[in-house]
Parts: structure tokens; C-alpha cells; sequence
């Protein structure tokens, strides 16, 4: 396979890497074998990997297909409408985001995309009827994905050898955070100088992510947070999930929060010489579904005995306004004692993802 070149100053791409492939159809039947043995395989996936894809999951084909269709629906709509819906508030976490007005990099790249999220709060959506009903679909898969959110939870409990129901009430009603994205055609040559991203390196903030991609490829995943990147090629039929901050910092580094971006596809030398320097790469489309905890969550590390907390405690929704709020170039709050041990811990986030980057691990 063939790749394209970056910057030497950035951590480099290595090859394809055989991610395990889960069935979850065992834990949806119910059995405690079936839950047991799916448990163990994300357990060993998490800690050997940080990363696996998930089959059997309950959600069909044909309703990815049409979820996939949907974005592109709404993506293909004029600049001018889309921004009417441009996200402006941390708190609420819904709404547009157009190519480059978000990114996470602590070194001031720029991630080329535009981006839907929807949370079912009736704000900053299409209205009722608009493009066929599209408020109304995107409520109802939005609401299928909290469904397995529910049980990816219960899954994750059972990993962490916690009490599901205790962990679940804990936890509280979950929050899904449903984002559409389309990473627009670029030029080939853009991701060849400088910090361009389809999306910078990050890891995400909330518990665990699910995340669909199309046939275009081009993720990829630093396994171990030693600024090498290993291609996630697209696999038909499978979701992806990810564990997020929220569930590192919770299980004291019992569970790693994957690091990941997205570059220019991997493709054939034939594919390079036929697009040529100057030549645009295809258009992409994902689809991640975030999972958070109730706001009032206190993050707190388990710590097992003889070890000490890795993490200060903070507040899950403080956590996730000051993320969110940084990342748009909005106003951190900072209103209350909760708010600013957050932003503390936020800036502590960002200053270890600046190491990587400046300092990979790599020997």
C-alpha cells in the first residue's frame, strides 16, 4: 500500500494492523456466559489493542447505509443554511461546524471537516419537516444508539470488574452526542507540509466513542501513545469503539483512551499518479456516536490498593464544557469551584498531548 508523505516533524503512519473483531450478539442475548465471554475479548481488545471493532451489534446495515445518506443530505445543503445551526454554545454541544473552525491540536494545526451534532435537545436543528423529515429521522437514530450505548456500558462494567447496576447508576441516564462528519475533497499536497489534518491527533473526552466510517479509509490509531499511528482500515458490517478520557481517568489508566487522527486515505502508487501532486483527494464521511455520563458524574480514579490516583477529581460536565469550549475557541467557564478544577485538569489534558507530539516515544 502506498502513502502519502508528511512532515517529518510529525509522529509517522506504520502499517495496517489486524484489529480484533468483536461479535456482541453474545452479550445482547443475555446469557451470562454469552455476557462473560464478551467481556473477556473487550478486555483483552482494550488492553492489547485500545481499539476494536464490534459486529452482531443490533443496528442493520441498511440503517447505516441510510445514516450514511442522511449526512450526505444534510452536508450537501448551501454553506449559508448550515450555518444557521452553527454551534455557539459548550453547554448544549449541538448544532454545524464548518472545515476548520474546530480543533483540539495543542500545536495549532488545522483539521479540514465539517461537522453535525445532534443530542436531541431541539436546538439548532432542522425544523420539523425539513429535507424530509431529517430532525425526526436523526431523533430516532439517535435514540437506537443510546440503546447500545446502554449495553456497551453494562460491557465495560463487567471489564472493569465493577457491579453493573452500581455502575450504571452511577452513571446515570447517558448522554449521546451523534456527530455527522464530512471531511471535504482536498488537495492532495496539503497534507504533505505543515500540521493539516482531515483531523488532528486526539483522544476523545467523553466515556467510550462508537464510530461508524465509510469505504474511504484513512484513520488511524497511535495504539500505545508513542506518536506511531498504525492504519484502522474500514471492515463492512462492523462499528468501531474507542474508550474515552472520562472511562482513563475513571479506571486510573485501568482502560487507555485511544489515540487517534485522520490523513489523506492509504493508497496504491497507481492511485497517487492518477490523482497527481495538485489533484484532490475523495471526500470521506464518518460517523461518531460520543458517549457521556450524566453532568453531575465526579470523576473519580478507582484506585487499587498499593497504587495511588493518577488524576485530580473533576466533574464529568465541567470536564466536557471546558473541552468543548477550547476546542471551538468559545469562553471556558469558570463561574464556580467545580468549573475551574476542570479547566485545570483540561489544561493538563492538553499539555501531555503536546509531549507526544513534540517528544514521541518511539525508540
Amino acid at each position: 500500500m502506498g502513502s502519502i508523505a508528511v512532515d517529518d516533524s510529525l509522529p509517522q503512519t506504520g502499517t495496517e494492523f489486524p484489529f480484533p473483531i468483536v461479535s456482541f450478539q453474545p452479550f445482547l442475548d443475555g446469557t451470562s456466559e454469552g455476557k462473560e465471554e464478551v467481556a473477556a475479548r473487550l478486555y483483552d481488545a482494550f488492553h492489547n489493542f485500545g481499539w476494536v471493532y464490534l459486529k452482531d451489534f443490533g443496528v442493520s446495515q441498511a440503517e447505516i447505509e441510510e445514516m450514511f445518506r442522511r449526512s450526505k443530505q444534510f452536508h450537501e445543503q448551501p454553506l449559508q443554511w448550515k450555518e444557521q445551526f452553527k454551534l455557539n454554545d459548550p453547554s448544549v454541544s449541538q448544532g454545524y461546524t464548518g472545515d476548520g473552525a474546530e480543533s483540539s491540536d495543542p500545536l495549532g494545526g488545522k483539521s479540514h471537516k465539517e461537522c453535525y451534532e445532534h443530542r436531541q435537545v431541539n436546538k439548532l436543528c432542522p425544523a420539523v419537516g425539513e429535507l424530509d423529515e431529517w430532525t425526526t429521522w436523526a431523533d430516532s437514530f439517535h435514540k437506537k444508539l443510546l440503546d447500545l450505548a446502554g449495553h456497551v456500558a453494562s460491557a465495560l462494567a463487567m471489564v472493569l470488574g465493577l457491579d453493573v447496576d452500581e455502575f450504571r447508576g452511577q452513571l446515570g441516564q447517558l448522554d449521546g452526542q451523534l456527530r455527522l462528519l464530512h471531511y471535504m475533497p482536498v488537495v492532495r499536497k496539503t497534507f504533505e507540509s505543515g500540521r493539516n489534518f482531515r483531523i488532528n491527533p486526539h483522544c476523545d473526552y467523553g466515556l467510550f466513542t462508537l464510530l461508524f466510517q465509510d469505504s474511504v479509509g484513512g484513520l488511524e490509531v497511535d495504539r500505545f501513545h508513542d506518536g506511531k499511528f498504525v492504519a484502522a482500515t474500514p471492515t463492512p458490517g462492523t462499528c468501531v469503539i474507542n474508550v474515552a478520557d472520562i472511562l482513563q481517568r475513571f479506571s486510573n489508566d485501568g482502560l487507555r483512551s485511544t489515540r487517534h487522527r485522520v490523513m489523506a486515505p492509504h493508497l496504491t502508487q497507481e492511485q497517487l499518479d492518477a490523482i497527481g501532486p495538485d489533484g484532490y483527494l475523495p471526500a470521506r464521511f464518518s460517523t461518531a456516536f460520543f458517549v457521556h455520563p450524566r453532568r453531575d458524574f465526579v470523576v473519580k480514579p478507582l484506585v487499587k490498593e498499593g497504587d495511588q490516583p493518577h488524576y485530580d477529581t473533576c466533574v464529568a460536565g465541567c470536564w466536557r464544557d471546558a473541552i468543548t469550549a477550547k476546542n471551538y475557541k468559545l469562553p471556558i467557564p469558570m463561574d464556580t469551584p467545580e468549573q475551574v478544577q476542570a479547566a485545570k485538569c483540561v489544561d493538563m489534558r492538553y499539555k501531555m498531548a503536546a509531549n507526544i507530539e513534540v517528544k514521541p516515544l518511539v525508540g
